[in-house]
């Protein structure tokens, strides 16, 4: 059994390590060169790849020699194919990662990458002693390599069998650049930051000599920043840097450094001294020299360069105020530094601070503790002089020294914002400071409340510092504003013990003011409206209803008007308009049968008392409604009509009954007589008045309008039609609301008199018209006439057409006969004048026989139209009650029918021209 292992791993053995394979090169390339394709003998052909994987490649078809070619530069897998049997690949880069200067692992792709015999992978060398192996990364099927740091280009190298050195690929690290100008901070390194910056160097020129003009640099391992040591803060002058980057030049930068002042050390008392200052690049080869005000003062380089030493002259010699004196230094007679400004040790405020909301402010300074008074000016004039006290229980204006640097003030309530000054000295001497410009902002004491009407009221906040003016006295903006957009407004100081303002309208209560100083908050304040109070109430014409009182604002939106019912029921009102004394509501629509409530107003959060009972009286909205003239249903629009009922409401309109037919809240129709003077006992002319009363106690009485009554009128008259004028000069006139009051018509400007109305209908109406004949006369044709109606003083004007005119006969020369026109002119004319005289004969005849039965026609009209109005006055007594009076009888005295039938005869219209009744 071991003898049958043995056997298979020699031939896997055999197989793998003595089978050789077929190809070979091509002619003219050789091992370790640029191959291109492989000859081979046999059509599959077996491979080795990395990590001793066998493959077998199908090269296809031969060619015309019989043999087989391997394209290896297009294989797929060459960046893991072995060397052959007889064939030695020199490895490919065919790319490579540009590399950061501090080094590192890169991935790459390898051609070509191992060997036959053992796989093993072809090293690649740096140089000639320097060689790297790569790593295979099985994930990525890539190599890595571990290259350090450097810059410029990395050849990359691969040693064949004769151990010489191909060259295969040139790495290059990334440039160097520096992203901002070089620092150089205030320990004498210039530092430069930016990326890859290995093997950078530097070179410095000057102006003066400096000791190292090739500083070595210290680079970080992340070659992004790197520092110079150079001795610059021994010199002075101008500099210019020039910058390496690997070998190669990469720019240029220039620095001036000029000597600085920064400050004094120690104090400066009043004899004078030496006194040392610090700054930069004060160090000199020579000498330095200062000035002190106007005056020249010595002074001395030490070691370093941060600071000098001068001879500084007493107060008394300084020749000057010992404040704020400039002090400036030359070194080496061309370099000057800055000027500062020093001060003896003499009093000096630097701050002044408000402690809290108090009158109490902290004044801090230097030299303090020899303060003897203190003043304060304002508005560049007013001063107010601060004595000094021996407590620091301050409750009045004074001062109290804490310490040389602390000084405590009680100022004055109505202080100004302004300047301050100190005094200082013994009995021999005296000493003013400089002003300090201090600022005082107004308090407003805590909790102060304010009760308003709501119209507004001017009130006055109280606090301390109360002014409005700054310290050189232009105004400072004071504003108060609050929620709901209440405010203040007209404000000012009161002697800087209070500010009065004009509150504006508003209402609620307990409203948070704030008081704001230039914008800045400086306390705040609670102000409530007063409550809404009702003291009466009255009804409007238009149903509306007027409360009066007192608090009750000008903002209908946030008002709530409240009717309370005997029966404890609520409904809302609506609040058409308010103005702090009195409010308009619309009373709500419900359905209540009741007129007696009181009412509850409501402003924001405050209610008012309770007033009442109001009796709501009812509204007439139609005042000035069209009544049938004819009689009929008349409709009374309204509000409130409660308790009205059909049995116990009457109706009048003039005095004329108008019999109820239905009653509800809003509307109540009635049907009245028609208004007829000769029918009716109680006709009145003009307009009606209007009368609605009930009988029912628990009725309230019609809301009567100033001046008097509603007035109602009869619908006016209108004309649709007439008909054609007859022989009898009649004429019919159609339309509405005819009746007899003050009835008048007139046609082409002419009376129509003795109208008759058709009392059936009230729409028609006939007439005589009194200028007939002269119609007739002049025979109008197609002519319009107006014609116009008017009944108690309302007209209607209508045009009417009259009938045609026939057209007359013309005569010409008769061509047929051959007489002259002449001829038959004459015999024309004699015919003529016999048929004139003919036919006036017979007109005379036939016109006495008409007129005969026409007047026997007009006594029959006459009697007929008497017997209606009678039968028709008969039927209107049975519907319409008109108490005890009666209607009026027609007249039938024997005067009346006479001027009747004497009107109709055609000579007295002749001789008259028109009629009268």
């Amino acid at each position: 059994m071991k003898v049958k292992y043995i056997c298979v791993c020699l031939l896997f053995i055999y197989k793998f390590l003595f089978v050789k394979s077929t190809c070979d090169l091509i002619p003219g390339e050789i091992s370790f060169s640029f191959i291109t394709k492989l000859k081979c003998s046999s059509q599959l052909e077996q491979l080795t790849l990395y990590y001793r994987v066998k493959t077998t490649v199908d090269l296809g078809s031969p060619s015309s020699d019989g043999f087989y070619y391997f394209d290896v530069q297009n294989y797929q897998n060459k960046n893991i194919l072995c060397d052959l049997t007889r064939i030695k690949f020199t490895p490919e880069i065919t790319s490579f990662p540009i590399m950061p200067t501090t080094g590192g692992i890169f991935s790459f792709t390898y051609n070509f990458p191992c060997t036959f015999s053992i796989n093993d992978i072809k090293p690649i060398f740096l140089s000639d002693i320097n060689q790297v192996n790569p790593e295979f990364d099985f994930d990525r099927k890539m190599f890595n390599i571990s290259i350090s740091e450097g810059c410029g280009t990395q050849p990359l190298y691969f040693k064949n069998a004769a151990n010489v050195l191909n060259n295969i690929f040139n790495a290059s690290y990334q440039t160097g650049s520096i992203s901002n100008s070089p620092t150089l901070d205030g320990d004498g390194n210039f530092i430069i930051k930016g990326s890859n910056l290995y093997k950078t160097s530097i070179k410095i020129n000057s102006n003066d000599t400096i000791e190292n003009a090739y500083p070595s640099p210290n680079i970080d391992a992340s070659h992004s920043t790197i520092k110079f040591s150079i001795p610059e803060s021994k010199y002075q002058g101008s500099w210019t840097i020039e910058v390496t980057i690997c070998n190669t030049f990469y720019r240029s930068y220039s620095y001036t450094f000029s000597a600085l002042l920064v400050g004094m050390t120690g104090v400066l008392n009043d004899n004078g001294g030496n006194i040392t200052f610090t700054g930069y690049h004060l160090r000199s080869k020579n000498n330095i020299t200062g000035v002190f005000g106007t005056k020249k003062i010595p002074c001395y380089s030490t070691t370093f360069s941060n600071n000098v030493t001068c001879t500084l002259p007493n107060r008394h010699d300084s020749n000057s105020t010992g404040y704020d004196i400039p002090l400036t230094l030359t070194i080496d007679g061309k370099y000057t530094t800055n000027t500062i400004k020093i001060s003896y040790d003499l009093p000096l405020i630097q701050d002044v601070k408000q402690r809290g909301n108090s009158q109490i402010f902290n004044v801090t300074g230097v030299y303090l503790s020899g303060v003897v008074s203190m003043t304060v000016i304002t508005d560049n004039k007013t001063k107010t002089d601060i004595t000094k006290k021996s407590t620091q229980a301050l409750e009045e204006p004074g001062f109290f020294i804490e310490s040389n640097n602390t000084i405590f003030i009680f100022l004055p309530n109505n202080t100004q914002p302004g300047f301050m000054e100190l005094v200082i000295g013994d009995d021999s001497e005296s000493f003013t400071s400089p002003r300090y410009n201090f600022k005082i902002i107004p308090t407003i004491t805590d909790g102060q409340s304010f009760e308003s009407s709501t119209s507004g009221s001017e009130i006055h906040i109280y606090g301390i510092f109360m002014r409005t003016v700054d310290s050189d006295g232009r105004d400072v903006p004071i504003t108060v504003s609050g929620d709901s957009g209440i405010g203040c407004s007209k404000l000012q100081d009161i002697s800087g013990l209070y500010f009065a303002c004009l509150l504006k309208s508003g209402f609620g209560s307990n409203h948070k003011l704030n008081v704001y100083y230039n914008l800045l908050p400086i306390g705040s304040f609670n102000v409530s409206y007063k409550a809404p109070e009702l003291i009466s109430c009255q009804q409007e014409e238009d149903g509306t209803i007027i409360l009066n009182g007192k608090n009750l604002g000008d903002s209908p939106k946030d008002s709530i008007l409240t009717v309370i019912y005997t029966d404890g029921s609520r409904a809302n009102g609506t609040v058409i308009s308010s103005s702090h004394g009195f409010l308009k509501f619309k009373y709500p629509v419900v359905d209540q049968k009741t007129t007696g409530f009181n009412l509850l107003f409501q402003l924001g959060d405050q209610k008012s008392n309770e007033v009442g009972p109001f009796i709501l009286k009812p509204v007439i909205e139609n005042t000035d409604p069209a009544v049938p003239c004819g009689g009929g249903i008349v409709t009374i629009n309204g509000h409130y009509f409660f308790n009205y009922t059909k049995e116990t409401t009457t109706v009048t309109i003039g005095k004329v009954p108008c019999n109820i037919s239905s009653i509800d809240e809003t509307t109540i129709e009635c049907v009245i007589a028609p208004n007829l003077k000769s029918l009716s006992p109680y006709y009145t002319s003009g307009s009606k008045s209007l009368v609605i009363s009930s009988s029912n106690p628990g009725a309230a009485t019609v809301y009567q309008k100033q001046g008097g009554y509603y007035e109602y009128k009869y619908a006016p008259p209108t004309i649709t039609n007439t008909s054609a004028i007859d022989q009898t000069a009649l004429i019919t006139i159609y339309g509405t609301s005819f009746g007899d009051a003050n009835l008048e018509i007139l046609i082409d400007g002419k009376p129509c008199t003795q109208p008759e109305i058709n009392i059936h209908t009230y729409s028609s109406l006939t007439c005589n018209v009194t200028n007939y004949d002269e119609m007739l006369k002049y025979n109008y044709s197609d002519t319009k006439f107006n014609i116009s109606i008017s009944v108690d003083g309302q007209y209607f004007i209508a045009e009417i057409f009259q009938f045609k005119y026939e057209s007359t006969i013309s005569y010409g020369e008769n061509k047929a006969t051959g007489f002259p026109n002449e001829m038959y002119i004459g015999i024309v004319a004699v015919v003529i004048f016999l048929a004139l005289i003919y036919f006036t004969v017979k007109t005379q005849i036939e016109n006495y026989i008409q007129e005969r039965r026409a007047r026997k026609a007009f006594r029959s009209i006459d009697n007929l139209r008497l017997q209606l109005r009678e039968k028709h006055a008969a039927e209107i007594a049975k519907v319409y009650s008109f108490g005890n009076q009666k209607a009026p009888k027609p007249d039938k005295s024997f005067f009346y029918d006479f001027r009747k039938k004497l009107s109709r005869l055609p000579l007295i219209r002749r001789c008259c021209k028109e009629h009268t009744d």
